[in-house]
């Protein structure tokens, strides 16, 4: 990965965004006016909701990584989300939503009006980024919610990285299944075993690059935000440092191998790239992010999309879309300040939300203001 490497591009703007039976909105169209958006209204009006459509028009399950069967509103079978996004030289629509009955709905995809197999498609359309309240302890808790993140991070650059893991997942899940019901099919195992090392590899290349990446773009703070150094913690990746791809896959099958009888009696694999972490720490002080309070995690978090975005833009000639919920929470005044005046300057669409307006009253000459009830907009103004 080479930053820069792609063509140049203008700024992506989201023009119209429409919502059909989507959660807690029956249907909503909403054409803003403006690249910098703030949502605001009481707990459970439908700003979360609103960010988690967006996010869903980009590659992987979006910001909650909920099932199918969740986004629909009253218990809906089908949904819908469309949107219209703004290029420098293009316009694009996006859609996705349900399709099928109630045994067996199944995600469908579109591309400018056209079903298209998958997501593969839109794998160079558009990069979403977000930061949601619940990743406020990230760095404190278990290991699962720091490979999602930087999973996203990696998939704004390296867009097939979803197909790996996926990939991936898909046969980790038939070796756990065969070794609790047909343990001596060594053939088979063999082959499973060497498709989770084909995909392992990749998925690890791709963490380990954007890890270095990361720490390249924020080694300098942005604003009131500190610097930072990330960290994969992965044998696999260690292994790709001193070794070849093809040879590091041969290690691995025949650690998967020699682990069978564990995994058998655990019910799971005990190794793989499913066992990784992704760990931050201040570059000033050395404090490890999961030592730090819960507004140093938050500064550091913010501080790593940011860099993010700078590598993104770099690389994919456009930043991506930024989906900040509840970003100020657990900010003090500094940092605070600092958020609302760094993203006056993103040339990208930045949607922000709160409960109330006034912290965003910096924002008030260059950003829409939009207040929520029910799954539906009421006339607002900063």
């Amino acid at each position: 990965m080479q930053a820069g490497q792609q063509k140049q591009r203008g700024m992506p703007r989201l023009l119209k965004l429409t919502l059909s039976n989507f959660r807690n909105y029956e249907r909503l169209v909403w054409s803003p006016n403006a690249s910098l958006l703030v949502l605001t209204g009481e707990n459970g009006s439908g700003k979360t909701n609103l960010l988690e459509a967006v996010s869903l028009l980009s590659p992987g399950r979006g910001l909650r990584a909920a099932p199918l069967t969740q986004f629909g509103r009253m218990g809906a079978i089908n949904w819908g989300i469309s949107a219209r996004i703004e290029t420098k030289d293009e316009f694009f629509e996006l859609g996705t939503g349900t399709q099928g009955g109630q045994e067996r709905p199944r995600r469908v995809f579109l591309l400018n009006g056209r079903q298209i197999r998958g997501q593969e498609a839109w794998e160079d359309t558009l990069a979403t980024v977000w930061i949601t309240p619940q990743m406020d302890r990230l760095f404190s808790e278990g290991a699962s919610g720091r490979r999602r993140f930087l999973d996203r991070l990696v998939m704004a650059v390296t867009p097939h990285h979803a197909r790996e893991l996926a990939a991936y997942d898909r046969a980790m899940t038939q070796r756990n299944r065969l070794l609790q019901t047909r343990f001596s099919e060594h053939s088979w195992l063999s082959g499973l075993e060497a498709s989770m090392a084909r995909h392992a590899v990749a998925v690890a290349a791709a963490r380990q690059e954007t890890v270095r990446q990361i720490c390249h773009y924020a080694q300098n703070g942005l604003g009131a935000f500190p610097a930072a150094i990330a960290t994969l913690q992965c044998a696999i990746a260690q292994k790709l440092e001193t070794s070849p791809a093809l040879t590091v896959e041969d290690w691995l099958c025949a650690k998967l191998a020699e682990l069978r009888e564990d995994d058998a009696a655990r019910g799971r694999a005990t190794f793989g790239t499913h066992r990784s972490d992704f760990l931050l720490e201040d570059l000033s002080s050395r404090q490890p992010a999961a030592l730090a309070s819960t507004g140093q995690q938050k500064s550091l978090l913010i501080g790593v999309v940011l860099a993010h975005a700078r590598l993104v833009t770099d690389y994919r000639g456009q930043p991506p879309i930024l989906l900040l919920d509840e970003p100020l929470v657990h900010l003090d005044a500094a940092r605070r300040a600092s958020l609302l005046e760094i993203v006056q300057d993103f040339r990208t669409t930045v949607l922000l939300t709160g409960t109330d307006q006034a912290p965003f009253t910096p924002l008030k000459h260059n950003a829409q203001f939009e207040t929520l009830k029910n799954g539906a907009f009421l006339p607002s103004g900063p």
